[in-house]
């Protein structure tokens, strides 16, 4: 089977950026929960100086309650190596996934939280099981980069990557396809839970990623701009995803972390 990349780009940017898109999993209407698409813009909430979470990434803190959310679509990402290309499933390629997310910075951190319904809880991967995972890319220098990984040495990700089964997220860098790199600061961190539903198609992951707003090393995204490209990706391991299948943003959202 051959995928025309360029034609399936294009086709999922059209998606994101119609309100004609497919229906996606859970389409319930939330009053407080907003639709973004590719190259929408969402505001960064400030956590006033005095408020703390009971712990520092509690994803299930009361402050969450308190700030906005934003629901966006995630397709399957192209098949662009031979391995993943053996699994690529056209039928199901222009399904949306709703992932929710949540944005917001104290005067030390910055937090993003993440839930998405997923029937099963996949910890653990043996050779025919895989992880539970979620990621959140950031472009270094700005929109013009590459939503697939990086445009290249030049113009570089950062990738904040969590896994379930264990209580840590990977601080990783990219400049394209084949490039990503453990950083040798591991200063993001994370927490998560798995939300149990009498409706088991309700279950839901709950997880936060956070880092030091000003920290050391190359290839961090710089947490300080007043606009910061992200994008994001999600695996489901009873769908058997793992690397390069997966589901993911078809362009950059742009947060607002100007002070205003």
């Amino acid at each position: 089977m051959r995928v025309n990349l360029s034609i399936y780009r294009a086709v999922l940017l059209g998606l994101a950026m119609t309100t004609g898109a497919a229906q996606a999993d859970h389409p319930e209407l939330n009053p407080n929960v907003t639709d973004v698409h590719s190259g929408d813009t969402v505001k960064v909430a400030r956590i006033p100086g005095t408020i703390y979470l009971r712990t520092q990434n509690d994803p299930d803190d009361l402050i969450w309650d308190r700030l906005p959310v934003y629901r966006t679509e995630l397709y399957s990402a192209p098949p662009v190596h031979a391995s993943v290309i053996l699994r690529f499933d056209e039928d199901t390629a222009l399904e949306p996934k709703h992932l929710y997310f949540q944005v917001a910075r104290s005067d030390e951190r910055f937090y993003m939280r993440l839930r998405w319904k997923d029937a099963t809880e996949d910890r653990g991967t043996t050779v025919d099981r895989f992880r539970d995972g979620v990621a959140v890319q950031y472009a270094i220098k700005g929109p013009d980069t590459s939503f697939m990984m990086g445009s290249g040495p030049d113009k570089p990700v950062n990738i904040w990557y969590w896994q379930s089964g264990q209580e840590q997220v990977d601080n990783l860098a990219a400049g394209g396809y084949g490039s990503t790199t453990r950083l040798p600061e591991q200063i993001v961190a994370g927490a998560s839970s798995y939300i149990t539903d009498e409706i088991v198609q309700d279950n839901q992951w709950h997880v936060v990623m956070s880092r030091p707003l000003k920290v050391e090393g190359e290839h961090q995204v710089d947490l300080s701009r007043d606009s910061i490209p992200v994008v994001f990706a999600l695996w489901e391991g009873h769908h058997d995803q793992r690397d390069g299948d997966k589901r993911v943003s078809p362009n950059w959202i742009l947060l607002d972390n100007s002070k205003g």
